[in-house]
């Protein structure tokens, strides 16, 4: 099975991704799960592994991109290359020299899509500064590395989600769409207001509309309680969320991956 889950940032996804069936390897492009102090029973008991990457989106002083805007990074960035070669890794079962067999791990977790896509974006500006998308266009803002933004993204998850047969869960963040639209008032004066769309995933282009299509179940986290201890649930379907079931489920359940396949008596 594989899962996508959705919510804005701090709502209980990697906790919740943490919840299949074990031994679950996050892909931590965030690098923050190493330090989750709710997943360190689950490390240290070896229930979940993290494997940490910590590449940076460019390898110069942050002021360089803001006084040469129009200047692509001197050097390569390696955060996207590194991260797909290891999800390759895992698709080949191969013996990785830190963590040993991948074939091992029940469930895969990839954490972020929207941290991968900043990666996948300081590349694309690199190698259009190589030239390696052809002469540029002026004043077009689809010039061709939105075409490789979109390719990237689709091989990535026909693989994962298509070949990859144990579970994999990716999360990412939540972007709010809105629409703007004329309101002709009492009166005859018009208006412009924004009415809200729907949450989606926080990720560019079309792929955002397309990114839901390629998982068996979508869901969307929202709170269940708040305080200092929140708990968070599942939203499994609603018209304005990515949030889709094939299982039978209600359209709220507990936060649980392992949960949910028991109750859909997969597990």
């Amino acid at each position: 099975m594989n899962f996508l889950l959705i919510s804005p940032p701090g709502w209980g996804k990697t906790t919740s991704a943490c919840t299949g069936i074990h031994p679950t390897l996050i892909v931590d492009v965030d690098g923050k799960a190493q330090e989750m102090q709710n997943l360190r029973p689950l490390i240290d008991k070896g229930d979940v592994v993290v494997k940490s990457f910590k590449d940076r989106l460019v390898e110069e002083k942050m002021s360089a991109r803001a006084l040469n805007p129009d200047r692509p990074p001197k050097k390569q960035p390696t955060g996207f290359i590194s991260v797909v070669d290891f999800l390759n890794d895992i698709l080949e079962d191969s013996v990785d020299d830190e963590l040993g067999d991948l074939s091992k791990y029940n469930t895969v977790v990839l954490d972020s899509l929207t941290r991968l896509s900043e990666h996948l974006k300081s590349l694309l500006v690199y190698l259009r500064g190589q030239g390696k998308f052809g002469k540029k266009v002026e004043d077009d803002m689809n010039w061709p590395s939105w075409g490789s933004y979109l390719k990237n993204w689709e091989e990535l998850f026909v693989n994962m989600c298509t070949y990859f047969k144990r579970n994999f869960i990716c999360t990412a963040h939540m972007k709010i769409v809105m629409k703007k639209e004329v309101v002709v008032m009492p009166g005859g004066l018009a208006v412009e207001v924004e009415t809200l769309v729907g949450y989606k995933p926080l990720i560019d282009g079309q792929m955002r509309e397309k990114l839901s299509g390629y998982f068996n179940e979508c869901y969307f986290l929202d709170a269940k309680t708040s305080g200092k201890n929140p708990t968070y649930r599942f939203r499994t379907r609603g018209t304005k969320y990515d949030a889709r079931t094939s299982l039978p489920l209600d359209e709220y359940e507990d936060a649980n991956i392992s949960g949910i396949l028991k109750k859909a008596g997969i597990l």
